[in-house]
């Protein structure tokens, strides 16, 4: 059997995975709070773990950056890596089904044996998560043209790529509008914390997914990309796409057949 050597053990992996579960125990500790005691630490830790878990992914993704320019990722390291990428979407995929699977529970099998309840008025598809899809479908097909662009001649591949990052700003901008202006909030019952899990799950998605392909960005603008040294910028676009489709679902469950 081959043996793959690596030049350092990597920290970043278990320290990601004890930085996610920590964050979960505390949102776990936040929806089990009581009213009377809305000033909890709880919330200063969540805000602390979500802090300590973006930087483990800037550090991350700057190792990663120094590998594929440094050309230290031969065709077998680069196939475990595109292997466990797949891997996480899968078990991303997974985690986002655990959402759909609950709010459409909730939709078919009522407590109230009506929905909406009264409490809660879903919003429609009309207005600002149309303006979304279309936000993310077109970042979608420029990042693709980036991609596509990147070994052409002049090529133009980081003006997509820019195009891109400010098509994400743009989904944000219209989801923090539309949060804004909800008549329910997380505490609106059952479907109400299902929605902003849901939906605010997928912006720190989005906010991952830009992080990803600013720092492609850096390294085209700086030519530091070579046609064999694609790998960081292949997943990021990975990514971004996953991102996309999971919107696609949420789109069509929560503002189409959930209104």
């Amino acid at each position: 059997m081959k043996k793959l050597v690596f030049n350092y053990n990597s920290p970043w992996s278990p320290m990601l995975c004890l930085s996610v579960l920590s964050c979960i125990v505390t949102i776990t500790m936040i929806m089990k709070m009581t009213y009377r005691s809305p000033e909890s630490f709880s919330w200063t830790h969540l805000i602390l773990n979500i802090i300590i878990m973006v930087m483990i992914m800037m550090l991350w993704f700057r190792d990663c950056f120094r590998e594929t320019v440094s050309g230290v990722i031969n065709d077998d390291k680069s196939c475990n890596i595109k292997l466990g990428m797949i891997f996480f979407l899968l078990s991303e995929a997974f985690f986002f089904f655990s959402f759909f699977w609950m709010f459409t529970s909730s939709v078919l099998a009522p407590d109230l044996s009506f929905w909406p309840p009264s409490n809660l008025k879903m919003p429609s598809f009309i207005g600002a998560p149309s303006l979304n899809t279309i936000l993310l479908v077109t970042s979608s097909a420029t990042v693709t043209l980036s991609h596509f662009e990147k070994n052409e001649q002049n090529s133009l591949s980081w003006l997509w790529l820019m195009f891109t990052l400010i098509l994400s700003f743009l989904f944000l901008m219209v989801q923090y509008m539309e949060y804004t202006s909800l008549p329910f909030n997380f505490t609106s019952g059952l479907g109400g914390s299902i929605f902003y899990l849901a939906t605010g799950f997928h912006g720190i998605h989005v906010i991952l997914g830009s992080m990803l392909l600013t720092g492609s960005l850096v390294m085209l603008l700086n030519q530091l990309y070579t046609n064999q040294s694609l790998l960081s910028y292949e997943l990021g676009i990975w990514y971004w796409h996953f991102v996309d489709a999971i919107w696609l679902m949420l789109y069509t469950i929560f503002y189409c057949w959930g209104h």
